[in-house]
């Protein structure tokens, strides 16, 4: 029999909203070879994907926050090469906002553009990557990519401490219900009638909530004190990406394995993920080593250690490596 958990009397945060005119509509341009398809079957399967909700075959809706204002950003991609973008929010709150805190659709368009990896330069990579045998098939296949992110490094963190030696769906399902019991709701006046969208619980949010509230939602009693460990680092300021910012790839791989529960492997998703960094490669990731193992016939599944040499031939953009390898497993799922 399990340990019994007394009900938690936390309640998630409100939000009601709806499309704001005067927040406008604006479209950034897109790399000129970018997949988009592709692109979004990623993040159809993608853990980094469980917030986003389409609303049409390339218009996609997931929330975020502003300066703490809940909203609920659209990015529509149905017209080729550029991808528009749209606030929707509650509008007393929004419109006082606006002119408090300057949140518009230009500061989407910054954040945009950290999310779908726009900002990545791949002018020079891409053909390094495109004469690699290993990974030149894959751009064939999959065409040019973006590594899609999380807003930050405390989401990054969250949904990799969360994915930690559990299945996929377990871990999809646990994410949801955090968002959906603990985080804030946001209700969108959309086509068809009114449309909930959650936010993770922000890190005030996840200790308010406690270890009784986080073992409710599916999460092991272990991985609920990483987790309120994660969200006190970053209350106290510890996760800003500014203060990672002058840091090497493997002084912040150490800063973070400082956390409790946040070993090599999470250390390196997140610096992929929350960061942004291109040359980060998590080759304890057990889809990673079947990737490669097929991807070169191998009799067996290589070690961490063997990955990590072969790796080192894809130094400079090893996170894409790790991305176009996972998206062979992906792949499956669709």
């Amino acid at each position: 029999m399990g340990t019994f958990l007394p009900r938690s009397n936390f309640l998630p945060a409100e939000v009601t909203i709806e499309s704001i005119p005067e927040m406008g509509f604006m479209r950034i341009h897109l790399p000129e070879r970018l997949n988009v398809e592709w692109m979004l079957n990623h993040i159809r399967t993608s853990s980094y994907g469980v917030p986003y909700r389409f609303v049409g075959q390339r218009v996609l809706r997931r929330p975020l926050r502003f300066s703490g204002v809940p909203v609920v950003a659209e990015f529509d991609l149905s017209k080729a090469g550029t991808l528009g973008l749209r606030l929707l929010s509650d509008r007393r709150r929004a419109c006082r906002s606006v002119r408090k805190d300057a949140i518009s659709v230009g500061d989407l368009a910054v954040r945009a553009r950290f999310l779908w990896g726009l900002n990545d330069d791949l002018d020079v990579d891409h053909p390094v990557m495109a004469s690699d045998p290993d990974i030149a098939p894959l751009l064939q296949r999959f065409g040019e990519l973006r590594i899609v992110r999380a807003p930050d490094l405390y989401e990054a963190l969250l949904v990799a401490v969360i994915g930690q030696q559990v299945s996929v769906h377990a871990a999809q399902s646990i994410r949801r219900r955090l968002m959906e019991n603990i985080g804030t709701r946001i209700t969108v006046d959309g086509d068809h009638g009114r449309e909930n969208y959650y936010l993770y619980p922000s890190p005030r949010q996840l200790i308010a909530a406690g270890e009784f509230a986080l073992r409710e939602q599916g999460v092991s009693r272990q991985k609920s004190e990483y987790l309120l460990e994660i969200a006190a680092r970053a209350v106290g300021g510890e996760l800003r990406g500014e203060a990672f910012q002058t840091l090497s790839d493997e002084d912040a791989l150490s800063r973070l394995c400082e956390i409790k529960g946040v070993g090599r492997w999470t250390a390196e998703i997140a610096l992929m993920r929350g960061l942004g960094r291109k040359d980060v490669f998590p080759a304890g990731d057990l889809g990673l080593q079947v990737a490669v193992q097929e991807l070169r016939g191998m009799r067996e599944r290589p070690s961490e250690k063997t990955l990590r040499k072969i790796a080192e031939r894809w130094t400079g953009w090893r996170s894409y490596a790790a991305f176009y390898l996972w998206m062979t497993l992906q792949a499956r799922a669709l």
